[in-house]
């Protein structure tokens, strides 16, 4: 049976409350990023992860961000790097990256679905004027 772990880091980015999912899949790390508002509660986190987790769209990481996995590190280790990770403040640098990269992927998605749009609205129109003049000069 495959495992999951998953990571919720929620942080104040002006002007809104942000939370990061980390999730390890089969040896893969995907992120997702999900907008809150105002300060969320502890409760409304929990209800939000209950009822959204299925819609929520990951993406995922290059290999280069795995780690080992946390079974195989020894006790004193494990313990030094949850002590570092309880006082970090920000998200990780590989889940800001990999956010980069999905804005920037669905930045090129919508430009290019814009400019899709735009040229079927301009041939439609000059199908229109065609037809106009078509109709013009047979004096219908």
């Amino acid at each position: 049976m495959d495992e999951v772990k998953s990571k919720l880091t929620v942080f104040f980015e002006d002007p809104f409350y942000v939370g990061v999912i980390e999730r390890k899949y089969k040896k893969r790390l995907e992120v997702v990023k999900v907008t809150f508002g105002k300060e969320p509660t502890d409760g409304e986190i929990l209800e939000y992860l209950n009822n959204n987790y299925s819609k929520l769209k990951f993406i995922k990481a290059d290999d280069t961000y795995i780690k080992k996995d946390i079974s195989e590190l020894s006790p004193k280790r494990l313990k030094r790097m949850v002590g570092k990770e309880m006082k970090k403040k920000s998200i990780s640098t590989k889940s800001q990256d990999l956010l980069k990269k999905q804005y920037e992927e669905r930045k090129l998605e919508v430009k290019s679905k814009n400019r899709e749009e735009k040229k079927q609205k301009e041939e439609s129109l000059f199908e229109l004027r065609q037809m106009k003049k078509k109709k013009k000069h047979k004096g219908r």
